[in-house]
């Protein structure tokens, strides 16, 4: 009997509590702040995630890598095309990001990626488009 009164007000409190809780805020898109672009750019990077990446990338975006004496350029649609070919391959490294300047429609973030035997450093261009979304414009990419 004991238990059949604890098992009630047990449902009780659940549905009480239920019932009281506000409903949670809905997420924040990804491209509503240049900061949450910056740090989904790595979540991208870390993970491969191509879907990430075509969301935060604007359409004419370019990742520019430095190999010896050429600037291979890269557009978002190569880009998104071989982070579908790794898709989950998680990188290892450690990151580390900061502002190096803003404005209201543009920021500039260097985004370090430590590997064990190298450090990929990225220049990341944010802007603001006509609908007031942060993309990312420019990626300049150096090995050390």
């Amino acid at each position: 009997m004991t238990k059949k009164i604890l098992l009630c007000l047990a449902m009780l409190g659940i549905a009480a509590t239920s019932i009281q809780a506000s409903p949670g805020k809905p997420p924040e898109k990804v491209t509503a702040m240049a900061s949450s672009v910056i740090t989904a750019f790595v979540d991208a990077s870390v993970g491969n995630d191509a879907a990430l990446f075509n969301e935060i990338l604007n359409t004419g975006a370019v990742l520019k890598v430095n190999r010896q004496n050429n600037i291979i350029a890269h557009t978002k649609s190569d880009l998104v095309r071989f982070c579908k070919k790794i898709q989950g391959v998680v990188l290892n490294c450690a990151s580390y990001h900061e502002i190096l300047s803003s404005s209201d429609c543009v920021v500039i973030a260097r985004v370090d990626f430590k590997f064990p035997e190298f450090v990929q450093q990225n220049y990341v261009t944010v802007e603001k488009d006509a609908s007031g979304a942060w993309r990312i414009s420019q990626i300049s990419r150096f090995n050390l």
